[in-house]
C-alpha cells in the first residue's frame, strides 16, 4: 500500500499506474524507492507528472534501481548520449527526423545477453496538438491468456534475438562485430514477482530455435498477435515534464509518430540488468 504522501492511480486492469505525491528532481527517501520498486512490480510501468529533470536527477532516479546501462547500438543515429552521461540518450524527434526510435512492439534491448531492467523517459516537450502517445503491454497477462496447449508446446524453448532489424542500417556492420545476438527463453520467469513472461517481441526476436522456419514464423505471428490484444495494452498520453519507468521484463512499449513535423523533445536512460531472462 503507498504511503501517506504517494499516490499510486491504476491506469488500466492489467497494466500501469500514475504515481503522485513523488519529487524525481530531488533525493527519494529509502520508503519511497520501495514503494516505487513495488509499483513497479505490479503494474509494470508507472508514470510521474510534473518533473522538470535535469540530467544529474535522471542519473540520480536510475542509481535507486541499479547502475546506468549504456545503449548497445551505440552508434545509432535516432538517439545520441548527453555529454558527461554516456548511458543517457536524447531522443529529440521533429520535421527534420528521418524516424524515431521505438516504432514497433518491443522490450528495450532483448539482443543483449543480459537485457536492461528498467527504462526511464522523460519528456521534457510534447507536441502542442497532442500525439506521441506511448502503447504498453503486459507480456505477463498475455503469458496467462495463453491456452495450456500452447503453453505447454512453449515450455522449454528459446527464440534468437538480434538488432540487425533493429537500429540504423549504418550501425549493423558494428552490432555483428559486437556479437549483438542473444538467446532467449520463449517465456520466463520474472525474478522478483515470480510471474510467467511471453518473452518475444518483433523488433528483436528473429525465431523460435530448433523448429522448422515456417513453423517459427506462424507461431512468432500468432503469438505477437495475441500480445498485442487491447485487452492487456494501454496507450499514455504524455504531458510536458512527465517521467515513465517500466519493466523490461515484463512490459513491451511502442512510440507512435503521428506529430510530424512537431518536436518531441526527452531523454532516455537504462537500469542495467544483473542476470540473463530464465525459463520458469
Amino acid at each position: 500500500m503507498p504511503s501517506n504522501t504517494i499516490t499510486v492511480d491504476k491506469c488500466s486492469p492489467h497494466i500501469g499506474a500514475e504515481i503522485g505525491g513523488v519529487d524525481l528532481t530531488g533525493p527519494l527517501g529509502d520508503t519511497e524507492v520501495k514503494e516505487i520498486h513495488s509499483a513497479l512490480n505490479e503494474f509494470g510501468v508507472v508514470f510521474f507528472r510534473d518533473q522538470k529533470m535535469t540530467p544529474e536527477d535522471q542519473d540520480r532516479f536510475v542509481r535507486y534501481f541499479g547502475e546506468p546501462h549504456v545503449h548497445v547500438g551505440g552508434k545509432s543515429t535516432a538517439s545520441k548520449p548527453v555529454d558527461g552521461y554516456p548511458a543517457l540518450r536524447k531522443q529529440h524527434f521533429d520535421k527534420n527526423s528521418p524516424r524515431i526510435s521505438g516504432e514497433a512492439w518491443h522490450t528495450d534491448q532483448s539482443c543483449a545477453e543480459i537485457p536492461p531492467k528498467y527504462s526511464v523517459l522523460y519528456q521534457e516537450i510534447i507536441p502542442p496538438d497532442g500525439g506521441g502517445d506511448t502503447m504498453f503491454l503486459s507480456a505477463a497477462k498475455a503469458y496467462d491468456e495463453l491456452s495450456p496447449g500452447m503453453k505447454d508446446y512453449l515450455k522449454g524453448k528459446t527464440a534468437t534475438h538480434t538488432a540487425d532489424a533493429a537500429f540504423d542500417a549504418s550501425v549493423t556492420k558494428v552490432n555483428k562485430e559486437t556479437h549483438l545476438v542473444a538467446e532467449h527463453p520463449v517465456v520466463t520467469k520474472h525474478p522478483e514477482n515470480g510471474r510467467e513472461i511471453l518473452y518475444v517481441n518483433p523488433y528483436f526476436t528473429r525465431h523460435i530455435n530448433d523448429i522448422p522456419e515456417d513453423e517459427s514464423r506462424h507461431i512468432l505471428e500468432f503469438l505477437y498477435q495475441h500480445q498485442q490484444r487491447p485487452n492487456w495494452t494501454m496507450r499514455f498520453n504524455w504531458t510536458d515534464h512527465t517521467v515513465a519507468c517500466w519493466d523490461n521484463r515484463a512490459v513491451q512499449h511502442y512510440a507512435i509518430w503521428d506529430y510530424w513535423p512537431h518536436e518531441r523533445k526527452g531523454y532516455r536512460m537504462f537500469v542495467g540488468g544483473t542476470e540473463r531472462p530464465a525459463s520458469p
